[in-house]
């Protein structure tokens, strides 16, 4: 079988609005396993986001690591143990963290759960209760609240800093800031379609989808051309462009349709069906 392991992003291509998959799709992921094709999930979530998902799948142990974050961190799903993080210099988080806050929007520093003990330092700006509300009162995270992170000495090197933004203005800030910060972060705005709200967020330049899949591919002595990946956003590109057949969601944008080598027009379960059926050999 040429392809030897698939990544799955979560939110738009694993999961419907209600945060369920289908008995479809679940059964499709259990025919890839009895093909010998690993599944490895890939998507912007945390570790305490993703686990709800990731029990749904009924996947078969060994389990394959699950890339976090955008990337930014790889996990043990049963375990929650960190296997591979790509973190930002706090100064540099600081930095960028004081840039969202002089915007008006309160900046989201998230850590490293399993090594640190909390998932969240939250930098307080003038939207402070609204973001606190739209997004964390959805998770049960554990939260440190500081005016600004240059303020928490004891916070490590995050793995993104990230606001909630006003969608009218989201890709505006975002190329401003990708500008202010050309060369030391990747920065972008993106929809988190879990919560229905607009996201800017910053990652140091080695973190990514494509970067955490090829990690995880290694233990199965796998390169990049013996990988499949399927995603609907722009921060599922690397992994589409970066695979040997990156897969497009019908409802993605056209740039991300464009990059990809194959678009799932029948949806999530039947690209997997066909793909452990050999059809893209």
């Amino acid at each position: 079988m040429k392809y030897g392991l698939v990544a799955i992003d979560v939110d738009g291509t694993l999961v419907n609005p209600d945060q369920t998959v289908s008995p479809e799709v679940v059964d499709a992921i259990a025919e890839a396993e009895a093909a010998g094709i690993g599944v490895c999930l890939a998507t912007g979530r945390s570790y305490a986001e993703t686990m709800p998902v990731w029990r749904q799948l009924r996947l078969r142990g060994p389990y394959e690591p699950v890339v976090l974050i955008g990337g930014a961190l790889v996990a043990e799903p049963d375990t929650g143990r960190t296997l591979y993080q790509r973190t930002m210099p706090r100064a540099l988080a600081c930095e960028f963290a004081d840039a969202l806050i002089e915007a008006g929007y309160s900046a989201m520093a998230i850590v490293d759960p399993w090594r640190h003990g909390v998932d969240y330092f939250f930098a307080e700006s003038r939207d402070v209760e609204q973001a606190a509300g739209r997004w964390f009162d959805r998770m049960n995270v554990k939260v440190r609240r500081v005016g600004r992170l240059s303020e928490a000495p004891d916070m490590p090197n995050p793995l993104r800093v990230s606001a909630v933004v006003d969608p009218a203005v989201a890709p505006q800030l975002a190329q401003r800031l990708a500008q202010q910060f050309d060369g030391r972060l990747n920065v972008q705005s993106i929809l988190a379609p879990n919560y229905g709200l607009t996201i800017v967020e910053a990652f140091v330049s080695s973190a990514s989808k494509l970067a955490g899949v090829i990690y995880v591919a290694q233990a199965r002595k796998l390169g990049p051309g013996q990988i499949a990946a399927v995603g609907d956003d722009i921060n599922d590109l690397s992994m589409i462009r970066g695979v040997g057949l990156g897969v497009a969601m019908p409802q993605a944008p056209q740039s991300v349709r464009a990059a990809a080598r194959h678009v799932a027009q029948g949806g999530l379960a039947k690209f997997i069906r066909d793909l452990a059926a050999g059809k893209f050999e």
